[in-house]
């Protein structure tokens, strides 16, 4: 394929990305009838309301926007049918998983310095606990999100889709 149409799918793919990670970020924590409209266009079909609520509550906290496994979803969704054109694809799949990267800091709330508990919180993650690794004190979690495992063995974070 020709540098410029490899170019010009490119460019597509990242205002795609953009378009839908717009969308999501205004969108209430969970979602709502525009982000569920987006997913149908795509062809994505997204959580029931429970296990929506369930990722909500057990997740890695979102302050506002979709579910970062519903929009991990509708990225690939809409990158999936221009990288098999292209012959970097890589390079989509890649802009997908930073777009996904910064949409986690842009949800997740934010860690003020107003309380006591979000001061030792803030500091416990530079504590010498933390960086010695002391047994039992730290939960295997997400590099991408932060959820916690469930598992050791999980290939997959059940909250964003990361990879393992």
């Amino acid at each position: 394929m020709a540098h410029a149409d490899q170019a010009a799918l490119l460019d597509q793919g990242r205002q795609a990305i953009a378009a839908i990670v717009n969308l999501a970020s205004i969108c209430p924590a969970g979602g709502d009838a525009r982000w569920d409209a987006m997913l149908a266009k795509l062809n994505v079909t997204p959580l029931p309301p429970d296990e929506r609520a369930r990722h909500l509550r057990e997740g890695p906290g979102q302050a506002k926007g979709a579910l970062l496994l519903e929009l991990r979803w509708a990225l690939n969704g809409v990158v999936a049918p221009l990288c098999e054109h292209m012959d970097e694809g890589w390079r989509l799949t890649h802009e997908v998983e930073q777009a996904v990267r910064d949409y986690v800091g842009a949800v997740k709330p934010r860690v003020t310095t107003a309380s006591i508990f979000a001061n030792a919180l803030a500091g416990a993650a530079s504590s010498p606990a933390a960086m010695v690794g002391a047994a039992g004190a730290s939960a295997d979690c997400c590099r991408c999100c932060g959820a916690p495992r469930a598992e050791r063995g999980e290939t997959h974070c059940h909250y964003c889709g990361e990879s393992r």
